[in-house]
Parts: C-alpha cells; sequence; structure tokens
C-alpha cells in the first residue's frame, strides 16, 4: 500500500518561507487601494476581482472598483488621486478608479465636501489618530 502526500504546499515553498523569502508577485494578484469609507448609511456593495462585498465605514475600495448604492443610501469616501471627500446618494452605480469617480446615470447626486488624504502609517505605537484638524470639545 503507497501513502499519497496531501499537503497542498510544495518542500521548496516551505523552505523559502522559511527563510523568510517573500512569495512571486504572481502568486497573488494586488489591486491598489485608490480611496477609504468616511461614512456609509443603508446598504453599498462594491464588486472588485469578480467578489460582491457589502461596504461599511474605513473599509478601503480598490482600483476599477463597482459601486451598487441602493435606495435610501449615502456614501462618503475619501480619494485619494483628487484629494477629496465626495458623498454619492442612492439609488446609482458609479465606478472607481485611480484618477476618478463616474456615475452610470446622469440624475445621480453627487456632492464634493472637502478635502482628505489617504493615512499614512505611524512610527510610533499606542498614541491617537486624527484624520481633521477641528478642536476638540
Amino acid at each position: 500500500m503507497r501513502r499519497h502526500s496531501t499537503s497542498k504546499f510544495s518542500p521548496v515553498a516551505v523552505l523559502l518561507a522559511a527563510l523568510g523569502v517573500p512569495p512571486p508577485a504572481y502568486a497573488a494578484p494586488q489591486s491598489a487601494d485608490v480611496a477609504f469609507v468616511e461614512d456609509v448609511s443603508g446598504r453599498v456593495i462594491a464588486f472588485s476581482q469578480g467578489k460582491p462585498t457589502l461596504l461599511g465605514t474605513l473599509d478601503t475600495i480598490s482600483d476599477r472598483t463597482q459601486l451598487d448604492l441602493l435606495p435610501n443610501s449615502e456614501l462618503r469616501v475619501c480619494h485619494y488621486q483628487t484629494h477629496q471627500v465626495i458623498t454619492l446618494k442612492g439609488p446609482l452605480r458609479a465606478f472607481i478608479s485611480s484618477d476618478s469617480v463616474a456615475i452610470e446615470n446622469g440624475n445621480a447626486v453627487v456632492v464634493f465636501a472637502g478635502l482628505c488624504s489617504a493615512p499614512v502609517a505611524s512610527k510610533f505605537q499606542n498614541g491617537l489618530v486624527v484624520r481633521k484638524s477641528e478642536p476638540f470639545l
């Protein structure tokens, strides 16, 4: 009787991972994040890389994502390239890419609600992250 290996990892891949060698770039295609969700009310569905996802606050949106806003829903996103907070009100379908936000139907409500910037990683542990420069009350 002969035993068959049920492992899905090759010995070479395990050895390279143990040595700290990163996997090749083609192993897991990543798309760049182009925006993040500041606020969402109602239901907003994002279609990215063939998978639907229900958006929530602080979720990131990748390049070439389709957004479907259901009736009575509202989405506020910070678009990194334009440095603007964009508010979308449903029902509508929008497409977000690295350089723009495109609306499928002409009667959509799009509001530019201010300036924003992409989040940056902190060099310090703990602390407080502040996104807006408003005084604390």
